[in-house]
């Protein structure tokens, strides 16, 4: 996984807003500024705007409060790198059209502000009495630049700034100045309290900013939704607790509506050997019975450790061999019988994850290549204005297979298709030209066979090998985003949310961290959707 700059959880700088209590002008569209009385609360008049102070002078430093949403139509934010109340950098935000949250930027100089990032939607709703956090830094000297994300107090804070504004003119701010918290009522509005119950200032460098790129995220709207793809959980089932797994799908089941989840899949390897080991693979079974209650529809995909292609011999019955192709175990001849003892065998006995989790519990089948069987099958559902179908494949497929695959594609041809199977995208994020030992096919057989062929194809996940990465293609003209994601740590559970905007074709995938809540990668693409 990339390189993720983090920075220390500090003690606030200051726990209540400083006191002061002399009258300032404000360059904005507001009439006047107070500095405001010792509290975590500004009083803002009619058509007046105020500021408190939260950190001491610094040329660099991020800043980061907790505000309550007000009402009225008032805006709040933080204001960095000020020698006066009336100059510096100002972030702010406000309530915009349905409840979404909208930020700006502007550089304020005495009685004028430039606006150097005009208002636009952060991908965020609120609504006013909820708790609002709001992270802003400026940075560097040369050309400066202005950083800002928000997130709903309690949600995952987004890896990425939701904007920034650079600033190279002469008139730019290259002394060190304050951090003050602003906010602002509009003319004709009652006068209104702005609560802060929480604020931070410390260090902060221009590099740290830099590496975390801007990815603004979607405005949701009728034509925008998610979809969570959960990775190789194979390590997490041998905790006997299931920790890791079940606080993924709570973190997933509870976020449901804030991310607007249409569609869960697994990529497979669900279980490290539950064919030999049943207790591995009634976990994972409780787990996504977790998701199914909660009412999101799921499909999931066989991997080779749900197959009898990998064991193990740490459990009774089984002597002198560690955990790798089942082939080469010394009991295998014994317990399966000598002819049965051939990865590509063993990979297309699925029986045990069949019977944990059978074709009937997948969200909306249409069809599959064995009836009955979850190795091979498609569902379908409707999300954003448009049809979706997610073909999922067995590990390495049959050529058979891809056969039936290519009458399911072309028989859809008004859905976009979502592919997911096993192994697809190397750890670099090329499509894989080996079978791995196990299978019929590589990953470049089906790009030839059916990503090639098929223009209805638009999205492709699959697991089993690195940690997270993607491909972005065009292929025989049809843009292609593929996605690879796999996490076998002891601590950390990640999982994807990739959401659509079907209107405009933007894609923004994320990767959160439901252990520590918070994101680790983000990125953004377009890709053109089937209406």
């Amino acid at each position: 996984m990339p390189h993720i700059p983090t920075h220390p959880q500090r003690p606030p700088v200051v726990r209540t807003l400083a006191a002061a209590a002399a009258l300032t002008l404000l360059a904005t569209s507001f009439q006047a500024a107070v500095v405001a009385s010792a509290s975590d609360t500004i009083r803002v008049s009619s058509g007046k705007s105020a500021v408190a102070p939260i950190g001491s002078s610094r040329i660099t430093s991020i800043a980061q409060v907790k505000a309550i949403v007000p009402a009225n139509g008032a805006q709040w934010g933080i204001q960095l790198r000020a020698a006066s109340t009336t100059s510096g950098y100002l972030v702010k935000l406000k309530i915009g059209t349905g409840g979404n949250l909208v930020g700006a930027i502007k550089r304020l100089s005495g009685k004028s502000a430039k606006t150097l990032h005009d208002w636009a939607p952060l991908g965020v709703k609120v609504k006013p009495g909820q708790s609002v956090r709001l992270e802003a830094t400026v940075t560097a000297k040369a050309q400066v630049r202005t950083y800002m994300r928000a997130w709903v107090d309690g949600e995952p804070k987004p890896v990425v700034w939701h904007m920034s504004a650079s600033d190279s003119t002469s008139s730019r701010y290259r002394s060190p100045g304050r951090t003050y918290v602003w906010a602002a009522v509009p003319e004709g509005a009652p006068t209104t309290s702005v609560s802060f119950p929480a604020t931070s200032v410390h260090d902060y460098s221009a590099a740290s900013a830099g590496r975390i790129s801007v990815v603004a995220p979607l405005s949701w709207t009728s034509s925008t939704f998610s979809l969570a793809v959960i990775p190789d959980t194979q390590v997490e089932t041998n905790d006997p607790k299931n920790t890791l797994f079940l606080n993924r799908v709570d973190w997933l089941t509870r976020h449901k509506s804030t991310l607007n989840v249409a569609y869960a899949l697994h990529t497979g390897d669900m279980t490290n050997w539950g064919w030999l080991d049943a207790p591995q693979i009634e976990r994972a079974r409780q787990a996504m019975a977790r998701v199914r209650n909660a009412g999101i529809p799921y499909a999931l995909t066989v991997g080779n450790h749900d197959t009898r292609a990998v064991g193990w011999n740490g459990i009774a019955g089984s002597s002198g061999y560690g955990g790798s192709a089942y082939m080469y175990n010394p009991e295998c001849p014994g317990r399966l019988g000598g002819a049965e003892c051939k990865s590509w065998l063993l990979v297309r006995h699925t029986e045990a994850f069949n019977k944990a989790f059978p074709l009937s519990s997948m969200g909306g089948v249409g069809g599959a290549y064995e009836a009955g069987k979850s190795d091979n099958y498609w569902t379908t559902f409707e999300a954003g204005g448009t049809k979706w179908l997610v073909l999922t494949l067995e590990p390495w497929p049959r050529k058979s297979v891809v056969t039936w695959a290519q009458n399911v594609l072309a028989t859809h041809r008004s859905h976009n298709v979502i592919i997911q199977i096993h192994h697809y995208l190397t750890k670099t994020g090329a499509v894989s030209d080996s079978n791995a030992g196990y299978g019929a096919t590589s990953p470049q057989y089906l790009r030839e066979k059916l990503v090639a062929k098929y223009p209805n194809v638009k999205l492709i996940f699959s697991g089993h090998t690195g940690a997270f990465a993607q491909r972005v293609e065009t292929v025989s003209g049809n843009r292609v985003a593929a996605f690879v994601g796999n996490d076998l740590g002891a601590g950390t559970n990640p999982l994807r949310i990739v959401t659509i905007d079907t209107r405009t074709g933007r894609l923004v995938n994320t990767v959160y961290n439901p252990v520590k809540n918070a994101a680790a990668l983000t990125t953004s693409t377009t890709l053109k959707f089937i209406h």
